[in-house]
């Protein structure tokens, strides 16, 4: 059977420590009929070095920027390279496990995405015997209501038809291009869930998209949490405005309760709205119930109360 050309994005910025190890975890992929877009965004380092020893594999496109554009914007331009009928992201300082894009392929299906789960390593490479199913509940997800907190869907984990990711372009300014990329995918086929770990995910202080583990187990200073909370509103207003939203309904009404967290007293009909969609919205977390209240409160209190 003839095997369809996946395209693997590849964006760079001063990853040289671990880069070498990633793309050659992707080049001895068990599926064959793959071309990597490695997209550089002007790195200081030695990564630029690094990309230039594969120039003569025909399997590899190469683009150096000139100047500095931003992780999102990188990728808006590799995605733009790609030739595949199916598309993979890829971190800068992961290890691909060697039948990771096959079983992607395999499982995907009719759906717009497929995503897996991952194990955790360190930045030495050990096992942190922790994987990302430990801090999430992975599901098939067939709405968007989940996303509106929490999101569940790792971009390196991920295999998305080319359809999908054109249609996911631009990426919002100052939201990360998986969290929008799944939502969309939701609204269109929806997202298969494949149980098996088919990456070591890299913890460490230079991770160019999240650390996991610090922002599942740490806490937040006060002083960020007006900061988070206008960042938030925008997302919510930018999910009801989405065009290929399928419950305008619902993020129009949490967006306008979320609102009225600026007027300076606790927002009951906020709270009773997050109690009436708790299901939905705790749809990824793995929070008991007194968890999920607690978060609730904290979710409809006043941000003058900081």
């Amino acid at each position: 059977m003839d095997q369809p050309l996946i395209s693997v994005i590849v964006c760079t910025y001063n990853g040289a420590l671990f880069l070498e190890e990633q793309l050659q975890s992707i080049l001895t992929q068990t599926y064959s009929n793959i071309e990597v877009i490695i997209t550089d965004d002007a790195s200081t380092d030695a990564t630029c070095q690094i990309i230039q020893k594969y120039s003569t594999n025909p399997a590899i496109t190469i683009n150096l920027n000139k100047e500095n554009i931003g992780l999102q914007k990188n990728i808006e331009l590799s995605a733009g390279l790609c030739k595949g009928s199916y598309i993979a992201f890829s971190d800068q300082d992961d290890i691909w496990l060697p039948q990771k894009i096959e079983s992607l392929y395999a499982a995907i299906g009719k759906h717009s995405l497929v995503y897996s789960d991952s194990k955790l390593i360190d930045n030495k490479g050990n096992d942190l015997h922790k994987s990302l199913s430990d801090f999430r509940r992975f599901k098939n997800i067939y709405h968007s209501k989940g996303f509106g907190i929490y999101n569940a869907v790792s971009g390196h984990t991920t295999l998305g038809t080319r359809d999908l990711v054109m249609q996911s372009l631009p990426i919002p300014t100052g939201f990360y291009h998986d969290w929008w990329i799944a939502i969309q995918a939701a609204n269109l086929n929806g997202i298969q869930f494949l149980n098996k770990k088919l990456t070591l995910y890299r913890q460490h202080d230079n991770n160019l998209t999240e650390n996991i583990i610090e922002k599942e187990l740490g806490s937040r200073p006060f002083y960020k949490r007006y900061e988070e909370y206008s960042r938030d509103l925008k997302w919510l207003e930018l999910l009801k405005n989405n065009p290929l939203e399928k419950d305008k309904s619902f993020y129009t009404e949490f967006y306008n309760l979320y609102l009225l967290k600026k007027q300076g007293r606790f927002v009951w009909p906020l709270f009773w709205f997050l109690i009436r969609h708790q299901k939905s919205i705790f749809f990824f977390s793995k929070k008991n119930f007194l968890s999920q209240l607690f978060e609730i409160r904290k979710r409809a209190r006043s941000e003058r109360e900081v």
